[in-house]
């Protein structure tokens, strides 16, 4: 298996030294410990990772086209019946504005808070 002695030199260079066994590893770190006097080395036992390498297509728009604005969310207005207190009715959710959080419209709801024997 190879191994990669990875170092930095005296000048603060990384350094990499790639050798077929250990041993052949270990005598470059002895060498540059002895001869270079380079203290920072470490060994590194290298396998081959598996990998796939897939085709990726990436799609552009050319010219100076820009995204629309991602559209808002439209505002419920409380419904507030005639005769009630608006100042009460502002404070309460309304069942308009609690069946709008669930996908229900307005309209909708409104029909159904009626409900079928009621006078609205």
């Amino acid at each position: 298996m190879p191994h990669m002695v990875i170092y930095r030199s005296a000048e603060g260079k990384p350094g990499y030294h790639q050798a077929d066994v250990l041993d052949e590893a270990v005598r470059f770190v002895e060498h540059l410990r002895n001869a270079e006097e380079i203290e920072d080395a470490r060994i590194f036992s290298m396998h081959e990772v598996s990998i796939e390498i897939k085709t990726y297509y990436r799609v552009e728009v050319s010219g100076e086209v820009q995204a629309p604005a991602a559209p808002r969310a439209p505002r419920q207005a409380a419904v507030v019946t005639a005769g009630a207190d608006p100042v009460s009715a502002a404070r309460e959710p309304s069942t308009t504005t609690a069946s709008a959080a669930r996908g229900v419209p307005a309209g909708l709801a409104a029909l159904a808070a009626s409900g079928p024997g009621s006078d609205g």
